[in-house]
């Protein structure tokens, strides 16, 4: 646990309570950068809690949403945190929602009361929702809600489970029209049912991931920084730079210097091809 709190930069054991809660979940979407460089390194992967603190926490590397979000409830575990793995569907940019078990999202009990945690979505809330329909304001920006799902079943859902279909709603502010970002069930799931998605995120030729890499983290005092596909890309007061990734060792550096990650050996042919 002392490692995992030093990764994340955070000197004292947060408390069992609803502030402890939202000081781990904010220092870890800020410390640990969303990647998916083991696709394109041929490396395994694995929901063990071992292999994923060994990644993350011995090797500084990233991850994406399931293993971001396992290690996250494996340190919300250890501290005494009672959390539940819950499977989403992601709104996609070209409309409609991802398969079943698509995204991984947490629920947290404090108390009787319930709390939706979520530090693998690339970019959204840094403070966890409270599971009770209000808007919660995040510092990057905008606020987010947990409420009940009432439109018709999506691919795959069973009518009768509609009490579990809830959503993440989104608002740039108050007067905005709020946006959906993700659906999710709030029946228990384990690690296990996502191995399926698992695979298909890092073999398929469908997915997203295997697509090209990418490592983003989001900047405390605002914007964003991304290497993705030969570009390095920092946003920052809404004005994002680009600068040219030229070779592997150039990235292998931006990777040491801006995401704080021990060495990674990045193949050159990553670059001959550009991808």
């Amino acid at each position: 646990m002392d490692a995992y709190l030093d990764r994340i930069g955070l000197d004292t054991r947060p408390a069992i309570d609803e502030e402890g809660l939202r000081a781990i979940h904010r220092a870890q979407y800020f410390s640990i950068p969303f990647e998916n460089l083991d696709i394109h390194l041929g490396r395994r992967y694995s929901f063990d809690t071992h292999h994923l603190v060994t990644k993350m926490i011995s090797r500084k590397r990233g991850g994406f949403c399931y293993e971001l979000n396992l290690l996250l409830a494996a340190a919300l575990r250890g501290l005494g945190f009672e959390v539940d793995v819950m499977e989403g569907r992601m709104r996609k940019r070209e409309g409609g929602f991802g398969r079943p078990f698509d995204h991984m999202t947490l629920r947290v009990a404090i108390e009787g009361n319930h709390w939706l945690a979520d530090v693998g979505n690339g970019e959204t809330f840094q403070q966890p929702l409270p599971w009770d329909g209000s808007w919660t304001p995040q510092e990057r920006g905008g606020e987010y809600r947990v409420i009940l799902r009432e439109e018709e079943a999506l691919e795959n859902e069973q009518p009768a489970d509609l009490e579990q279909n809830w959503k993440v709603q989104f608002r740039p502010n108050q007067e905005a029209e709020e946006e959906v970002v993700y659906n999710f069930r709030s029946a228990r799931t384990t690690a296990k049912d996502f191995l399926p998605m698992l695979t298909f995120h890092t073999t398929s030729k469908k997915s997203q991931f295997t697509k090209g890499w990418i490592v983003t983290r989001p900047l405390e005092e605002g914007g964003r920084i991304t290497a993705a596909r030969g570009l390095l890309m920092t946003t920052r007061d809404g004005k994002m730079e680009r600068q040219a990734i030229r070779c592997a060792s150039e990235l292998e550096h931006i990777l040491a210097e801006d995401f704080n990650m021990l060495p990674v050996a990045v193949p050159p042919s990553w670059f001959n091809r550009r991808s």
